[in-house]
């Protein structure tokens, strides 16, 4: 086995240093199934040591072990899949992958070797009832046989409930930050309030928050008015870039245009910051784009922008974070090199799980929006306070959408609805990563993906798959049981059967 290991580290090497690019799959077996992982994502592949277990872990954790003073969590795919292990060599390998800012241990029972292949052989999945619940993104052709391309974010994030964190973080640059005064906008209340809390928890006391972008801009106009020049207005603008009536790009494009505010440090972020996005960003003069709210980095990244606004020096150029965005729908983002990172956190399981309620059948978007009449219980690894504002914030956009519905059923939507309902989509998923909370996460990404097509032609929307979408919403607002089993419910699973269908299509439709 171990010289089987080194030819197979010896072959990565040598396929990263061929520069091409082609997709290189490492396939490896567990059982009778047979798995692939995109190269990009592995750090080593090695024997399987010892493992430590803990109590009340993940049913897929097994244990942590040490590797070069780094605490790594493993996780058996065996468990998580549900396959029945066979055989002396059961899980005697480990495949230990670094991506997404962490790394994670994976068994399997042996692996073959890496192989290189066109992007053209990769396929995305059909949406077949076997495979609705198996973390799965695409199927390649190799050798002459399927090889199922495993979505390990999707497992990642179902075994690693990351909680919202908030402390202190260390003012390396001695920055007076209690002085300092931060403008943060954002149409989310969940983002809002998560953002600002870290913020002021590191010392940034002196916080305008807004909405969007036009309040944030009036804001800045009346202070610069008061003070009298730029040095008493702000010290640095933190913004998303989807926000109604004057979004981030646009507040970002009159910030640097102005002939006072011109040099105000301006940070933009958003649940995805896209090649499309990050190109914007630079032409409007953002001095820096991240994806997703990294609440971790976010007052790291302040602290930088306003020491070198302080001294005089150029910002770098905006550029996005090395964080990945949320697994997407039907085919694996191209390969994008894996660079060392800290361990993954580990999850904890509930102590006990309540019956959940049943789930309600799907209805019209005529009928009116639930409100929580009692506090859901807070999903696994959520804050919650976090959780309540998102709630209340979940509520008013199931209203929304729901008009929208019932708009598009009466034959009388807009162009400028639809865009507000990308809006709100946009604005519930970025929401959904702070909390985080995955399952709305997921669903919601896969709702754009299935409209992205069709942004102006809601006459082919599918407006019963949408109703399902919002009802589930519904579901989860109203819960009064355990919110997890309602996350989790046969209502999302057919959800998400049947936004499958149009992404394979979709899939099917670019190759």
């Amino acid at each position: 086995m171990a010289a089987n290991v080194g030819k197979i580290l010896m072959d990565k090497e040598i396929l990263l240093e061929s520069g091409t690019n082609e997709l290189e799959v490492l396939v490896f077996n567990i059982g009778e199934f047979c798995f692939g992982i995109n190269v990009a994502k592995v750090r080593e592949v090695f024997p399987r040591g010892n493992i430590t277990a803990l109590a009340k872990a993940h049913p897929s954790v097994r244990g942590v072990f040490r590797l070069r003073d780094q605490v790594i969590p493993c996780v058996s795919l065996v468990d998580h899949l549900g396959i029945e292990a066979t055989g002396a060599d059961a899980e005697s390998t480990t495949i230990l992958t670094d991506f997404n800012q962490q790394q994670t241990a994976f068994l399997v029972d042996r692996v073959e070797r890496i192989h290189r292949l066109s992007w053209e052989k990769v396929m995305g999945m059909p949406p077949l009832e076997s495979l609705r619940q198996t973390p799965v993104t695409a199927v390649v052709h190799c050798d002459g046989r399927l090889v199922v391309m495993l979505d390990f974010e999707m497992i990642i994030d179902q075994v690693t409930r990351q909680a919202y964190r908030v402390g202190p973080i260390e003012n390396a640059k001695n920055l007076p930050r209690d002085q300092l005064r931060i403008v943060m906008c954002d149409d989310s209340p969940t983002i809002r309030q998560a953002v600002s809390t870290t913020l002021r928890t590191s010392g940034y006391t002196q916080l305008e928050v807004f909405e969007n972008g036009a309040q944030a801009w009036k804001w800045l106009e009346r202070r610069l008015t008061e003070a009298g020049s730029a040095a008493g207005v702000a010290d640095l603008v933190i913004s998303d870039i989807e926000m109604p009536q004057v979004d981030g790009l646009h507040l970002t494009k009159r910030i640097k245009e102005h002939p006072q505010l011109r040099d105000l440090p301006v940070l933009l972020y958003s649940s995805i910051v896209t090649p499309d996005n990050e190109k914007k960003g630079r032409a409007v003069g953002a001095n820096m784009q991240i994806s997703k709210p990294e609440l971790d980095k976010i007052v790291e990244i302040a602290d930088g922008l306003i020491a070198d606004a302080r001294s005089g020096t150029k910002a770098a150029k905006a550029t996005p974070s090395a964080s990945a965005p949320p697994p997407q729908p039907a085919v694996p983002a191209k390969n994008a090199a894996a660079n060392s990172a800290p361990a993954a956190k580990l999850p904890v399981k509930p102590a006990a799980e309540l019956q959940a309620t049943a789930s309600p059948a799907c209805v019209a978007p005529a009928k009116s929006t639930p409100a929580p009449s009692a506090p859901a219980r807070v999903p696994t690894g959520v804050n919650p306070a976090l959780w309540q504002t998102f709630l209340g914030e979940l509520t008013d956009h199931i209203g929304n959408l729901n008009r929208k519905l019932n708009a598009i059923a009466a034959g009388d939507f807009t162009d400028e609805a639809a865009k507000e309902f990308f809006r709100t989509l946009h604005t519930i998923k970025s929401a959904s990563m702070v909390i985080p909370c995955d399952p709305i996460t997921h669903a919601t990404h896969a709702v754009e993906g299935v409209l992205a097509p069709f942004r102006r032609s809601v006459e082919k929307w599918p407006l019963g798959t949408l109703t399902n979408y919002v009802s589930w919403l519904e579901a989860i607002a109203s819960a009064e049981g355990d919110v997890n089993v309602t996350l989790e419910s046969d209502q999302l699973r057919r959800l998400m059967a049947e936004l499958g269908e149009p992404l394979a299509a979709q899939a099917k439709a670019k190759r």
